[in-house]
């Protein structure tokens, strides 16, 4: 009867926690010794099994419940992410297409790593590129640091820069956390998931951007700003928080926020406007400060993308190129384009081909 009070407590636990079955908290401290007295009472010799029976109900009430609480809050989980997609109308991937990416990405890998020496020529161009592919921050780029900044009040039609203030035209919009009033706001949720080694990822599921009109102002004067398609680049991390294994951060344009602003300016009514440059593609903002950063270290970064690039193609000719030194003489023979160390499998075998001497092929 002792011994069946300290499984009333694994009893307790098991019940209330992983049935999530409400009882009173005395309930087993009175039914196991209870159970066991009248056991007792009524047939001695029975006492043992019934005792038995408790302890192993322990273990088998402890794995069911273990199970059930599993399917419970994956049922519980899948309900809960439905609303969150049907709140932020997000179209949940297909199985189908998750198998799609996951077979992709397999051949990717493993044509990456069957094209030998391509693979470096694939990575080189992919670092060449980077910074010149075909969107809105690259473009934003771009026009700044070639096009001057107009003052806004002698500022002329067309693609144009300029900076100031940002100021309300509009009544203020409410941003989604805290309600807080802006101009303007970009709003992300991002998937938190962690691999076995503890390492945090985040993937973007949904993102929103809204903004009012409003006016940009310098010294001179201050011109209307249609926001549609208007892209915020930069921008500080205004809030952000955790919750349901999703990460939510929210972007801020406010008044009085010093910016710089590309797009093209036109007349709307007889007044000036900026708006979106359709045939250039190029609208968006981004703080100066954080502009006049880039653009003291652009020179630095540009040197590192060009070392980083000389460097690729340089180790991409040495892994490719079979060189042998023998009696304080290095030969050096045509590089081989593929795979040369497709039958590597260890580190002696990788040292063995690249001091192997290729027959009919040597130049001193």
């Amino acid at each position: 009867m002792l011994f069946s009070l300290g499984m009333a407590i694994f009893h307790t636990v098991i019940v209330s926690v992983l049935f999530e079955i409400k009882i009173k908290g005395w309930f087993f401290f009175v039914f196991n010794p209870l159970v066991l007295g009248v056991t007792a009472l009524l047939y001695k010799q029975a006492v043992f099994l019934v005792f038995l029976v408790m302890v192993i109900s322990v273990f088998a009430l402890g794995i069911i419940g273990m199970i059930y609480a599993g399917i419970r809050d994956g049922f519980k989980e899948s309900k809960k992410n439905e609303r969150f997609y049907k709140k932020y109308n997000i179209k949940p991937k297909s199985k189908t297409r998750k198998t799609i990416y996951g077979l992709l990405t397999l051949v990717l890998f493993v044509v990456l790593g069957l094209s030998g020496f391509y693979m470096f020529l694939i990575i080189f161009a992919i670092i060449i590129l980077q910074p010149f592919l075909p969107n809105n921050k690259n473009r934003f780029l771009k026009f700044q640091g070639i096009l001057p900044t107009s003052k806004i009040h002698t500022v002329a039609m067309g693609l144009a820069e300029v900076k100031g203030k940002l100021q309300y035209k509009e009544r203020p919009i409410l941003a989604p956390i805290k309600d807080k009033e802006c101009i303007g706001f970009r709003y992300v949720i991002e998937q938190i998931s962690r691999d076995k080694d503890g390492k945090t990822s985040y993937t973007t599921i949904f993102e929103e951007t809204k903004c009012n009109r409003f006016y940009i102002e310098d010294e001179t004067g201050k011109i209307e700003v249609k926001p549609e398609e208007l892209e915020m680049i930069w921008l500080s991390e205004n809030s952000q928080y955790s919750d349901s294994g999703k990460r939510f951060t929210q972007y801020l344009l406010q008044p009085n926020d010093q910016m710089i602003l590309v797009g093209k300016v036109s007349l709307e009514n007889n007044t000036p406007v900026f708006e979106y440059e359709s045939i250039k593609k190029v609208f968006a903002i981004a703080p100066l400060d954080k502009l006049e950063e880039h653009n003291e270290s652009k020179p630095f970064t540009d040197s590192i993308h060009r070392f980083t690039a000389v460097f690729v193609m340089i180790v991409a000719l040495i892994l490719i190129t079979p060189i042998k030194i023998e009696k304080n003489t290095i030969f050096i023979s045509k590089p081989q384009f593929g795979n040369p160390f497709k039958d590597v499998k260890s580190f002696e075998d990788f040292m063995e081909k690249i001091h192997e001497q290729p027959e009919n092929e040597q130049t001193n």
